[in-house]
């Protein structure tokens, strides 16, 4: 009978220690994986420190302008700019790049673009191949960004729901549609 009463006394000195508030997540996400729903995570993970609700945006077709840095001209002393236009179809790929009213296949969109506007430059990007995500990770920002309207055939768009954990480290979890579908570290 003593045993019982001792191990029933640590059970509750335990539960009211700080293991009672234990989160095994945000430090161990090896309990959860791609496609786990949100309900099933926050069962495993415990309550996130803080939640995000939104829509995602439609896929549209969209042109974005860039001002970027001329290449240097040994006979003229003022630095003037290019203008560059990148346009994505409404699958969000690459469809067309202008660089002064001239088309290319590909080009580097860097604060310091070179003569030869070829593949396998930094920040290059290319016609088909990039993406809305690549193209401003390579090229930043936009100045000026002009979307088109959606399609009536275009897909409903999901809603998304972001869970903050505080970590070490902060993790956010991100779901569509109630699915998890990425973990931002």
């Amino acid at each position: 009978m003593k045993i019982r009463s001792a191990v029933t006394i640590s059970a509750l000195l335990l539960s009211t220690t700080p293991f009672a508030d234990f989160c095994p997540c945000p430090s161990n996400f090896n309990l959860i994986k791609i496609g786990d729903p949100i309900q099933q995570i926050i069962a495993t993970c415990c309550a996130p420190t803080s939640q995000k609700k939104y829509k995602a945006e439609p896929l549209v077709p969209q042109k974005w302008t860039y001002y970027i840095t001329a290449p240097a001209n040994p006979s003229d002393t003022t630095q003037g700019s290019v203008e560059m236009t990148v346009t994505f179809d409404d699958s969000g790929k690459v469809s067309n790049i202008m660089v002064n009213a001239q088309s290319l296949a590909t080009t580097n969109c860097g604060t310091s673009p070179t003569m030869y506007f070829g593949m396998n430059t930094p920040n290059s990007i290319q016609v088909g191949i990039d993406t809305l995500e690549s193209v401003k990770k390579a090229c930043g920002t936009a100045k000026f960004i002009a979307k088109g309207a959606p399609s009536e055939d275009a897909p409903l768009t999901p809603e998304i729901m972001e869970l903050q954990y505080a970590g070490p480290p902060p993790v956010i979890l991100k779901f569509e549609d109630g699915k998890l579908t990425e973990i931002k570290k």
